[in-house]
């Protein structure tokens, strides 16, 4: 079974941003504070892949 997996990035006003994996029918989800010094790109493959993660092992496949 294919999960849709929703992704929102947040940039702060004091210049941060935050991260936000979820799956609408389920209502899991994962928010995250990314680290400023490391690339943006690089921390979400691995926050999904944790998030996927997750997901298989509360809900099942997740496709």
């Amino acid at each position: 079974m294919k999960r849709d997996v929703e992704l929102l990035l947040l940039k702060l006003a004091d210049g941060g941003r935050i991260l936000r994996f979820s799956e609408p029918q389920s209502g899991l989800c994962l928010e995250k504070r990314l680290d400023s010094t490391e690339s943006v790109a690089r921390q979400k493959a691995r926050w999904k892949h944790v998030f996927i993660a997750m997901l298989e092992r509360e809900l099942g496949t997740a496709g």
